[in-house]
């Protein structure tokens, strides 16, 4: 069917010049450092660009949107031929998971960013088509990316899905390892894929199109049981009763509430698996997510490193990002040990206020209470030196 809004879509450039690609440095500076508060790897602070090696490698491609001097959003699309995946993202996404995938042209999806006042148009799927035409076009079957836990489902309304791997470490936090399937037009059609549409016109039977990847040979890869990020909303249910409903003794953030709340508020994050040693997020890196510990046991510790407290079943972090407008991280906090987090987006309150007020009048209590009980700790702290 065609799609009205197709007719709208931006145009999409390619980097190719000297000036193109310092311009899409420069910007990529604007979201990740100054937006974000990034420490990635090729932040230049002195020129104010990103740029790492592999930016200037073969086959990496970088698109932007928007005329020079005042770019909207870009994207990189690195691809490497059979036998050709460096190292480092082989070990890094599990790719040795994948059968036969060093006979293969593989794709990896990065630095995706758009200016923060156009988020919600049409940039986004602008640029994942014409990732995808340049992708298939190329031979790419299997296109692979990474992401902060809170976009994930973002990135699957792209047409990307978790698998089973671990989580990706990085210096501002755990990221989630996904793969995206070129070729799987039910699943894109099914997550409303910008992309869906163009996939006939790159595999079926006819002439010039290419047999469809066969995802039988992928086993459990894709169950979604299998991957460090859980988001069926049931299971989520259950794990959270299982973690913190059951038991009195476990205050946290859901105190008060009824059963049909916390099941709509399940519906709203997702579950999160964390090996013990992973740090889940930076002090100073812009992040809005809140996490509720299920199990397990984390550290937070100050920009310098020194450990503030330790948090258990029932307790939260991440509340001070939640509501400041910058929503930098104050603290960093590591997993002590083996950790189940449920996860939840900053919006997800503002939506509760529409739709049911009293639910989030009680949260909005709970996390006052929460606050103060730091700040109480806090102080005692100070004054006892």
């Amino acid at each position: 069917m065609f799609e009205p809004w197709l007719t709208k879509l931006e145009q999409v450039h390619e980097a190719k010049s000297r000036e193109e690609r310092d311009a899409v440095y420069a910007f990529r500076y604007k979201i990740y450092v100054e937006e974000l508060g990034r420490e990635l790897g090729g932040v230049d602070h002195v020129r104010k660009v990103v740029c790492d090696e592999d930016d200037e490698q073969d086959g990496s491609v970088l698109l932007y949107t928007g005329p020079l001097d005042d770019i909207s959003a870009t994207v990189r699309l690195r691809i490497w031929q059979p036998g050709r995946i460096p190292g480092r993202e082989f070990e890094m996404l599990s790719m040795s998971k994948f059968p036969g995938i060093e006979e293969r042209t593989i794709s990896e999806l990065g630095r995706l960013m758009i200016r923060p006042t156009l988020r919600g148009k049409l940039l986004l799927p602008s640029l994942v088509r014409s990732v995808y035409e340049r992708g298939v076009v190329a031979g790419v079957d299997l296109g692979f990316c990474y992401c902060a836990p809170g976009l994930v489902p973002h990135y699957r309304k792209l047409g990307f899905r978790p698998y089973a791997a671990p989580l990706v470490p990085t210096v501002d936090g755990l990221e989630v390892p996904l793969v995206g399937i070129a070729s799987d037009a039910k699943y894109l059609k099914q997550m409303g894929s910008p992309v869906a549409s163009l996939v006939s016109r790159f595999y079926g039977t006819g002439p010039g199109k290419r047999p469809p990847f066969d995802l039988s040979t992928l086993g459990d890869l894709l169950d979604p049981g299998g991957s460090s990020i859980e988001l069926e909303r049931d299971q989520i249910w259950q794990e959270v009763q299982d973690g913190l409903l059951q038991d009195a003794a476990a205050s946290s953030i859901l105190d008060g509430l009824s059963e049909a709340a916390v099941r709509k508020l399940t519906t709203k994050g997702f579950l999160l698996d964390v090996a013990r040693d992973t740090l889940v997020t930076r002090a100073g890196h812009g992040q809005r997510e809140l996490y509720i510990v299920l199990q397990g046991t984390l550290e937070v510790l100050s920009a310098e490193g020194r450990r503030l407290t330790v948090l258990g079943r029932g307790d939260l972090f991440g509340e001070l990002a939640f509501f400041r407008d910058e929503g930098r991280r104050t603290a960093s906090v590591k997993a002590a040990s083996d950790c189940h987090l449920l996860v939840l987006r900053r919006h997800f309150l503002t939506e509760l206020g529409k739709s049911d007020p009293d639910v989030a009048l009680q949260l909005h209590f709970n996390l006052g209470r929460i606050l103060s009980e730091r700040l109480v700790r806090v102080e005692r702290r100070v004054a006892a030196g």
